[in-house]
C-alpha cells in the first residue's frame, strides 16, 4: 500500500516538474532576429534621400521619399518617386555626348536586427527607364549628327540598403558608393512620431 502511494506521489512530482520545465522553457524569450510586435516604444517618421551625380556627362540630381515605421509591427513604409537626370559633355569642337534617363523608385522596407542592434532594410526597387546615351559628331557643314546610341534601360542596379536605426534617428544614416564616373548617396533621417 505504501509503495502504491509512494509511486503515485513520485509520478505526480515528475509530472509537475515536467510541466513546470516545459512552461518555463516556453515563456522564456530570447531577442528575435526580426522585429516583433511592440518592439518600438514609438512610431517613427522620416525621409529617405538619394543624390545621384555623374561626371561624364555631368549631372547632380536628388529625390526624397517619405518614410514611416509603425511601432506595433515594425512595418517600414516608403513612398515612391521618380529621379530624372540628364547631362551633356562636349568632347571637343566636333564631338559631344548626351545622356538622359529616369529611375522609378518603388521602395519596400522592414525593420531587422536584435534588441541591441536595430537596422532598417530598404530595397529601393529601382527601375531604370528611358536611359539613353547618344554620341554626336559634326558633319562637314558643322551640324550635329547622331553617331551612336546606347540604351541603359532595363539594367538593374543594386538597390539593397541597410541603414543603422540609431544613426538614422540621430545624425542620419548614410550609404554612399563613389567611382571615377560619379556617386550615389542614400541618406535616411528618422524622428519619433507624436503618438
Amino acid at each position: 500500500m505504501k509503495k502504491a502511494i509512494y509511486r503515485k506521489t513520485i509520478s505526480k512530482v515528475i509530472t509537475m516538474a515536467l510541466i513546470l520545465a516545459f512552461a518555463t522553457g516556453c515563456t522564456k524569450k530570447d531577442p528575435p532576429n526580426m522585429a516583433p510586435d511592440n518592439w518600438l516604444e514609438r512610431s517613427y517618421l522620416g525621409v529617405l534621400t538619394i543624390n545621384y551625380t555623374s561626371v561624364y556627362p555631368e549631372w547632380n540630381v536628388s529625390a526624397t521619399m517619405d518614410v514611416t515605421i509603425d511601432k506595433e509591427m515594425g512595418d517600414v513604409m516608403v513612398s515612391s518617386t521618380t529621379l530624372n537626370y540628364s547631362g551633356e559633355t562636349i568632347i571637343d569642337e566636333d564631338g559631344k555626348i548626351e545622356r538622359t534617363g529616369s529611375w522609378e523608385l518603388v521602395p519596400t522596407g522592414r525593420l531587422e536586427g536584435t534588441w541591441e542592434d536595430r537596422y532598417v532594410f530598404i530595397d529601393a526597387g529601382i527601375i531604370i527607364q528611358n536611359d539613353v546615351q547618344k554620341i554626336y559628331a559634326k558633319d562637314d557643314q558643322g551640324n550635329w549628327q547622331l553617331v551612336s546610341t546606347v540604351d541603359f534601360s532595363g539594367a538593374e542596379p543594386n538597390s539593397d540598403l541597410t541603414f543603422d536605426f540609431d544613426e538614422a534617428n540621430s545624425s542620419g544614416s548614410v550609404i554612399s558608393v563613389a567611382s571615377a564616373a560619379g556617386s550615389i548617396t542614400w541618406t535616411l533621417h528618422l524622428m519619433p512620431a507624436l503618438d
